[in-house]
């Protein structure tokens, strides 16, 4: 578990920046309402130019307060960010995380029954525990990664291992956090389709902005030989602005850009992070170096959407474009940049595959109890727990053959199931895993844990649990396998359900996979070529207790009638 010791620290600073940025919205105010009162007397009052002149300098002092006191907001922002970070990790230790955003309910597929019988996605999920991740594409690697996970290297888990080490990697998550609600569901793929357009300018619209200045010019001139008050030239603000909105129009023009200008400017932000927090892991250092290789076009990329948001701005937009007609001369600039501009995509894989890796250190940074996997075959397990129970009794347990696991309910069964299952899914992740130490393989994880009747598609629970053995079956047939299966087949009668499950296990055990099946049936036990263990309880004075820890060999109590007369469903 990572100490967090800024806490203090950064209540301070977030204090001093408060003030700071106090004053400098009090001189930013000032400016403007100078701004505002030279404009008037400029329109009002004789003495043109100098009213002119004091407006220029009063604009210049304002927007040049603004490009120099700017970082100041940024930094209380980031700081801000890293206090709720602080608190997130609080919460995630006392299992509080079941408000946090993003829950990956999106992302389900419900044809895998894995990912709803092990909450691996969805609310109260595993994934809503573990993401950091704020933009689409670092949330759909994670959401890949623990459901169809592609094999990641030993330096990629020693990564995860030094960013959960790390108190910096607190750094990189507030600077995560920097990617907005509006930025969340950005596309990749559609905003370097954007970036790569060409906009079209009319030869007209030049034409029409040549003869609006000559106009203005002549206008101007006539105005003041005339000695009538030159305010009139601004009437060409409107009209030179109905020029360009009517005679330039553009699919990019079009495109949602401050959003994606927004997405960038929070990445420019994590890669300089990035770039600037040394890690001594070759993973770490091979991320580094591809994005330093294309920052410089990942800057490219990001300076066009700010471009295009600017335009965005109805002030900026009416006054940019009635006096330079603003949009020529952004079409003008995103023409010649995406002309140079190299693929930025490495950069952006790079700063998503970060945000996957800062989720699953997450386990080592709020965990006390945590491992590397050793992922080298085999399966064994030396005190592993679940990390979504709450003061979860650890267990240690090793696969030899199939196993069938009885026990009394509320015993701990489901849970130990789930326990084996969630680690296995971290472990092929490429994460940490939640147990002293974890033996294991690249073992696929197949489960009928919640099959349950279907009401409106007409299906029973026997004939879920049929369609959940037939996908098991198809899939045991790769022997790097993990089968687990709660309470087989019971949504039938005892009679078909022992004599089907034991066919079941005499064909999981000849296809050599490794699998689990719970039980209330005991004739299952004395199937051959299978272990079992059972969970058990005890009764002191007259009340029930549960120690859930996994045992050798097949239960020998039931507490069914305990538990109805308890409930007062029979009489005691």
């Amino acid at each position: 578990m990572l100490e967090l010791t800024k806490e203090n620290e950064i209540k301070k600073e977030i204090e001093k920046l408060i003030k700071l940025t106090k004053t400098i919205s009090f001189i930013r105010f000032c400016l403007f309402v100078c701004i505002v009162v030279f404009v008037i007397c400029l329109i009002t009052l004789d003495q043109f130019m100098l009213y002119l002149g004091l407006s220029i300098v009063y604009i210049a002092l304002f927007f040049g307060c603004i490009f120099i006191t700017n970082p100041y907001y940024h930094k209380l922002k980031l700081m801000n960010n890293l206090e709720y970070i602080y608190k997130k990790h609080e919460n995630r230790r006392n299992l509080s995380y079941h408000s946090f955003t993003p829950d990956g309910r999106d992302l389900v597929n419900y044809n895998d029954y894995k990912e709803l019988d092990l909450d691996l996605l969805g609310p109260r999920s595993l994934f809503q525990y573990l993401c950091v991740a704020k933009s689409k594409e670092g949330r759909r690697k994670l959401a890949v990664q623990l459901t169809q996970p592609m094999s990641k290297s030993k330096e990629f888990t020693d990564c995860v291992l030094e960013l959960a080490q790390n108190e910096s990697s607190l750094n990189l998550e507030a600077s995560i956090a920097l990617i907005g609600a509006d930025s969340k569901d950005c596309d990749q793929a559609e905003m370097l389709g954007v970036a790569q357009k060409k906009i079209k300018i009319p030869w007209y619209l030049i034409a029409l902005c040549a003869l609006s200045y000559l106009a203005f010019a002549v206008t101007l001139t006539l105005l003041l030989i005339h000695h009538i008050d030159p305010y009139y030239v601004f009437l060409f603000i409107p009209l030179n602005f109905v020029i360009t909105k009517k005679c330039l129009k553009s699919e990019v023009f079009a495109f949602p850009s401050t959003k994606y200008a927004n997405l960038l400017s929070a990445y420019k932000r994590l890669a300089k992070d990035v770039l600037n927090i040394k890690i001594d892991n070759p993973y770490y250092l091979n991320l580094q170096k591809s994005i330093e290789a294309e920052y410089a076009s990942f800057v490219e990329l990001s300076r066009i959407f700010d471009m295009l948001s600017y335009r965005k701005n109805i002030i900026l937009s009416l006054v940019g474009n009635g006096i330079f007609f603003l949009d020529i001369i952004i079409a003008i600039l995103f023409n010649s940049f995406t002309k140079r501009l190299k693929s930025a995509e490495a950069c952006l894989d790079a700063l998503s595959e970060l945000e996957l890796m800062l989720s699953l250190s997450t386990i080592g940074i709020d965990q006390e109890v945590y491992s590397v996997p050793s992922v080298t075959g085999g399966f064994k397990i030396v005190e592993g727990y679940h990390p979504l129970v709450k003061s979860c009794v650890a267990n240690s347990f090793e696969f030899k053959n199939g196993i069938v696991l009885t026990g009394s309910n509320m015993s701990g069964k489901t849970t130990f199931m789930r326990m084996l299952g969630v680690n296995q899914i971290l472990a092929n992740a490429g994460g940490l895993v939640c147990a002293k130490e974890f033996q294991t393989g690249h073992y696929q994880v197949v489960t009928s844990l919640r099959a349950n009747d279907m009401l409106q598609e007409g299906i029973s629970t026997f004939y879920a649990e049929v369609n959940r053995m037939k996908r098991i079956m198809e899939e045991s047939k790769n022997p790097n396998t993990l089968v687990l299966i709660d309470e087989i087949f019971k949504g039938t009668n005892a009679k078909d359900r022992i004599y089907a499950a034991k066919e079941i296990i005499e064909k999981l055990n000849s296809l050599g996979v490794y699998f689990l099946i719970t039980t209330h049936d005991f004739e299952l036990c004395d199937v051959a070529s299978i272990r079992n263990y059972h969970f058990d309880e005890e009764y002191v004075n007259d009340k029930i207790s549960f120690d859930y820890k996994i045992k050798n060999g097949k239960c020998q109590k039931t507490n069914a009638i305990y538990l109805l007369k308890l409930a007062g469903v029979l009489e005691n």
